[in-house]
């Protein structure tokens, strides 16, 4: 049955814990249409359907990173692959749900190595105003602390509503690395190794100016190499490398590559001119230097070569016409996903383009086969497949996700996202825009429905459908799955009800659903926002009483000892 308590009070109102435990997640620069050639070579044996299932989970990991923490999670999309699924087991039957209410929305979250006690902590970056991060304890799933900068710092920064702070990771120093604004912040243990201690900001690096393109450019993406350095983008299509340990933040030692180059150099740079890049989603990284970031005009590859950044390749794909209104910004809405191992004939990175009817779009990774061909004469080359997504509805004329697609072997699984009616969104732009279409996602009649599968043959290089579900509803979060159980994980809607709906991965069928908790948002977050916001939300709350288990882009994670976790409105919720 429902239930509700109350266990601190850290800053931005109450911390909530509530339950439903009685229920029924080389940098040369070249171009993809130069010459690109690769030797064939004697393709590995695979079954005539192309699975590459293994019944070892682990033997179909992207390499071990020697500079993430020893953790089951320790990055956005999990490892820097970005492939959102996990060796792990999660939850194999309906179980109980509980929530933590928190000072802004975490789209994810880290989980530490063991400390020396045994146990495990959970950190987020929030988005909002607050700039606050949170450590939670796993095993009790209770606050450890949080950390708000105006009320630890005599000068903390300005925080702005919008992606920044929603991608972070989780090094092997057990320090949250966490992009924002225009700079990094690095939190840890304010007493080293202990799994209690409060956090602290251990550095706060400025990016310059120069590096930046234009005056309103901001950090987008974060991801790590497996050389130790960080790899960040920027909205204006900037790409830079830089140490991470916090002592060797320094401007001498950040590399830069921009895309728009001279653009860049302009008084006033227009984010919209044509052919200017603009870059909206996280980025991805494989172990030999390469970097994947996908703008609204292209994907690219840039390669770091541990003294300098260039770009490796670029591929233009289909970017629509008219846009969706749930987008970030123009073009893809996911974050790049690469598919297919160092000893694999075959490596993609794998998107969703901006069609009006959304298609999944594979690129060769490295070098393009000597024997192959464009799909057509207008697709680059280094294109390998691009399969039309309608999630089961053969009279669908828009189809969108704004998520990054989830990946395990040669498996695709998208989530439709696109709501039944987006007029309601008319008047609104920016963050709000998406924050709202986000809420309204949760609204029965607006929920939109549909998760597909869609996997590479090796045998016949081409991709094809292998399931639709066309009765799920995941309106808004990232998909995850594990390998270990054979289940997909997304929190989604049933009956009207928010909870997390687990699928067969090789057939596409329903398993379980678990109900989130069914108390309302707490009273003493919504007074933590303020009059006006808080007003705006009263009726919603009032129609829609789980708003707060709204997932709102945040991402569905496989957590320690057969968990799930998600992020919600405002909150924390584990599946259990």
């Amino acid at each position: 049955m429902p239930a509700a308590r109350t266990i601190a009070s850290l800053s931005l109102g109450l911390l909530c814990a509530c339950s439903n435990t009685d229920n029924q997640d080389s940098p040369a620069e070249t171009s993809s249409s130069d010459a690109d050639v690769a030797t064939d070579e004697t393709r590995a044996d695979v079954p005539e359907d192309g699975s590459v299932a293994s019944s070892d989970p682990f033997a179909t990991e992207p390499p071990e990173h020697p500079f993430l923490a020893d953790s089951i999670w320790a990055a956005s999309h999990r490892t820097p692959y970005a492939q959102g699924s996990s060796p792990l087991p999660g939850p194999v039957v309906a179980g109980s749900s509980r929530h933590l209410s928190v000072p802004g929305i975490p789209i994810t979250l880290t989980f530490s190595a063991p400390y020396s006690d045994g146990r495990r902590t959970v950190w987020a970056s929030l988005l909002g105003t607050s700039g606050a991060i949170i450590k939670l304890d796993h095993a009790s799933f209770t606050p450890i602390d949080v950390y708000i900068p105006s009320e630890r710092e005599t000068d903390a920064p300005t925080y702005e509503l919008g992606i920044s702070g929603a991608y972070n990771l989780l090094d092997i120093d057990q320090h949250l690395i966490v992009t924002r604004g225009r700079f990094l912040e690095v939190f840890g243990d304010e007493t080293p190794q202990s799994s209690d201690s409060r956090i602290a900001l251990i550095k706060r690096y400025a990016l310059p100016d120069s590096f930046f393109c234009g005056q309103q450019d901001t950090i987008v993406g974060i991801t790590l190499l497996w050389t130790g350095e960080l790899a960040l983008a920027t909205a204006h299509g900037v790409v830079g490398v830089l140490p991470r340990e916090p002592e060797a933040m320094q401007n001498e030692r950040l590399l830069r590559y921009s895309v728009n180059g001279a653009a860049c150099d302009q008084t006033t740079v227009d984010p919209t001119a044509d052919g200017f890049h603009v870059v909206s989603n996280s980025i991805a990284a494989d172990e030999t230097g390469g970097i994947y970031v996908v703008s609204s005009q292209a994907m690219m590859r840039f390669q770091y070569d541990g003294t300098a950044i260039g770009l490796a390749w670029q591929a233009a794909y289909n970017v629509g016409e008219t846009g969706s209104g749930i987008r970030l910004g123009a073009g893809s809405g996911s974050t790049p996903t690469l598919m297919g191992l160092p000893q694999d004939d075959d490596r993609f990175v794998v998107i969703t383009d901006a069609q009006d009817i959304m298609h999944l779009v594979l690129f060769w990774r490295d070098e393009i086969p000597a024997d192959w061909q464009p799909l057509s004469p207008s697709h680059d080359r280094r294109i390998a497949c691009e399969v039309p997504v309608t999630f089961g509805d053969p009279d669908a004329t828009v189809t969108v996700s704004e998520q990054s697609v989830l990946v395990r072997e040669y498996a695709s699984v998208v989530v439709n996202n696109q709501l039944a009616d987006e007029s309601v969104l008319a008047g609104f732009s920016g963050p709000i825009r998406n924050i709202l279409s986000a809420l309204e996602s949760g609204r029965p009649s607006q929920a939109p429905f549909g998760v597909e599968r869609i996997d590479w043959n090796p045998q016949t290089r081409s991709c094809a459908t292998v399931w639709v579900n066309p009765d799920i509803s995941v309106p808004n979060t990232i998909p995850a799955m594990s390998a270990d159980t054979r289940l997909f994980y997304g929190v989604g809607l049933q009956d009207g009800l928010w909870g997390l709906h687990a699928l067969d991965f090789d057939t596409g069928e329903a398993r379980f659903f678990t109900p989130a908790p069914t108390d309302s948002c707490d009273q003493a977050f919504l007074d933590s926002l303020g009059a006006t916001f808080s007003a705006l939300l009263t009726s919603w709350i009032e129609e829609l009483p789980q708003l707060c288990e709204n997932t709102t882009f945040a991402a569905t994670q496989v957590g320690p000892d057969g968990t799930a976790y998600t992020g919600t409105f405002f909150g924390v919720t584990r599946y259990e």
